[in-house]
Formats: C-alpha cells, structure tokens, sequence
C-alpha cells in the first residue's frame, strides 16, 4: 500500500487557504485589475486567465504572484511542484501547483514568507549577486546594470532612473538594477520573468533593503523590439527591479 493511500490526499484546510490567498495579495497588482485568477483544489491551487487589455503585464504579475504561492506552501511545510501550461495546452489554465511532498520548513522558508510582506529578517549579508548575464530560468536572463548603465538606455534609460531614483534623493544613497530579459514573448516566458522578479524583490527585502520594479517604459511593442540585442542586452527587456544600496531603518 503507497504512503499516499495511507495518509489519504491532501485538501487544503480552511486556515491554508486562508494563508495562500493573503499571500496572493501580497503580489503586485496593479495589471490585474482587483481579479485574482486563483482556483484552490485538492492539494493544489491553479492559475487561470483572466481576460483583460494588458495580456504582457498580466502574465509578468501572474508570475510575481506564483512565487508567493510556493513561498507560502514551504512555509505550510510543503514543497511545492510547479507545472507550467504552454499557450496551446490549455488556454485557461496558466500554471498549477501542487503540495508534492512534506517538509519542514526552515529559518530560509520563513524569512521568504515574512519578505512578502515587507518584513526584513535580515539573515541574508549585503545584495543579491548574480553573474552577467546570468539565466536563473529557462529563457529568462538578468543583466545588472549600474546607473549610468541604466541611464544610457535608449528610449528608457530616463524613465527607469527616475522610477527607482525620484529628484531629491540622497546622493549618498546609491542604486542599482537588474535588468529581466525574455528569449521570447511567449506565454510560460512572460511568467517566468514575473517569477524571477519577484524572487530578486524577496531577497532584496529579506537583506532589509528597498526596492522598485519598472515595467511602465517597456509597455509600448515598438519600445520592446526597438532594444533588443542592444548593447549586449541578451533578449527581449520586459522589466527592471531597482535596488537602494541603503539598509532600511
């Protein structure tokens, strides 16, 4: 007899629930427009489509919100099994995560689920690193770039700078970006950039320093083709966190 057969399928409780749509809330959404496309079933939860004018950042949000379902399940003391649906699978249904297996969750899975709130453990030293040009999904790259960097961006360079740095602010607080790029605008791409944005965010906020996506200059098509390739950029840019290098008070 399976292990399964003998614990019997996981449903989540009313207070799991509760917990995965609190953590959905804690996701960026400004593109979804107040609508939640979650449908929580059995030892899972789907994301479905929920039809509206910006498709891009809808998908971009759905993958921000994606990572805090699994950041919640670990913290419910399961590992999650993501399952993302290609464009012609299922048109609905987006991603489906699955309660795989138990695990206790640790210090990490904690300190991940407190980020999502805004709340900074601190247990991680200094800024996220990552390498040039570094691919930490399949698809997706993130390019770090320093403000003159980011300045020097044709057509949007401007409009990031003053996004994550506004007029007045300290000189003696400096910033950074990481710039998220796309193989293609295909729909898992589109969702994978949303989900490795938001990883970046959460380490950020855990290290206790502020942070700021940009997406608003890459809207226009024209904007998004217009760089890509450009100046070594790998991709397609779809969007950029902001980094202050200030530890939060």
């Amino acid at each position: 007899m399976s292990a399964a057969a003998v614990l019997g399928a996981h449903r989540w409780t009313a207070e799991e629930t509760r917990i995965l749509v609190r953590a959905a809330h804690w996701a960026p959404r400004r593109w979804l427009r107040g609508e939640w496309p979650l449908e929580v079933r059995g030892d899972g939860v789907d994301l479905v489509e929920r039809p509206g004018d910006d498709s891009r950042g809808r998908l971009v949000a759905c993958g921000m919100l994606l990572v805090h379902l699994e950041v919640s399940m670990r913290a419910l003391g399961w590992l999650p099994e993501t399952e993302l649906s290609h464009d012609d699978a299922d048109p609905r249904r987006i991603a489906r995560i699955t309660a795989a297996t138990r695990k206790r969750p640790d210090a990490g899975d904690l300190a991940s689920f407190g980020a999502m709130s805004g709340r900074a453990s601190y247990s991680a030293h200094g800024l996220p690193i990552l390498g040039v040009d570094e691919e930490p999904a399949d698809g997706v790259r993130v390019k770090p770039l320093s403000p003159r960097q980011i300045r020097s961006l044709p057509k949007v360079g401007g409009a990031i700078a003053r996004t994550i740095a506004p007029p007045g602010e300290e000189p003696g607080d400096p910033w950074s970006a990481f710039l998220i790029t796309t193989e293609s605008e295909a729909r898992h791409h589109l969702v994978r950039a949303g989900q490795v944005a938001q990883r970046i965010r959460l380490l950020v906020t855990e290290s206790g320093f502020r942070c700021s996506t940009v997406t608003e200059p890459f809207d226009p098509p024209k904007v998004r083709v217009s760089l890509f390739g450009l100046a070594g950029l790998p991709g397609i840019p779809q969007l950029a966190v902001g980094v202050h290098h200030a530890r939060r008070r």
